[in-house]
């Protein structure tokens, strides 16, 4: 039932023209009384240390959080062959880029930011899911909670026949 819903306000909602992670989180804070699962689906497309900033408070307020950060294939590959006029949808700025010569410290940047995203995701105990776009969210999200649910069998099986202690 909360996947529906889920999937219903991820609909309503208008892609922005930047990442702001502070706001949502620091209103989520705000907002969230009492503790619970916290969601961040994101491109994650912001520093490090705002994101850890950010991650830290959620994470201080006794919140589950999970992370989904969602990438676009190319973005993951930067499998361009020919040079080509990228523009930024944040920022609006465009570059003539020669994907030869700029893949490897492209490659080596998006590396060493998703594996600083990850590291502060593992530090915070926060649950990091790394999807693409050409994956549906929502399968994404039914896997996920599916998993959870499985997991939560579990443990309470094992608790229900582990033997008694004196």
């Amino acid at each position: 039932g909360h996947l529906r819903h889920i999937m219903l306000a991820l609909e309503k909602t208008s892609a922005g023209t930047a990442t702001d992670l502070i706001t949502p989180l620091e209103r989520a804070v705000e907002l969230a009384r009492k503790r619970g699962i916290m969601v961040l689906i994101s491109d994650l497309l912001a520093t490090v240390d705002r994101f850890e900033t950010s991650l830290a408070a959620l994470s201080a307020c006794g919140h589950e959080v999970v992370v989904f950060h969602v990438l676009d294939p190319a973005e993951v590959n930067f499998n361009f062959e020919k040079a080509a006029l990228f523009r930024d949808i944040e920022s609006g700025r465009e570059l003539y880029i020669d994907p030869v010569a700029a893949r490897k410290e492209y490659l080596r940047k998006f590396t060493a930011h998703n594996a600083g995203i990850e590291s502060v995701c593992r530090k915070l105990g926060a649950a990091y899911h790394r999807l693409t776009t050409d994956r549906s969210l929502e399968l994404a999200l039914f896997d996920f909670l599916r998993g959870r649910m499985q997991r939560g069998k579990f443990v309470r099986r094992a608790q229900r026949n582990a033997p008694a202690v004196a």
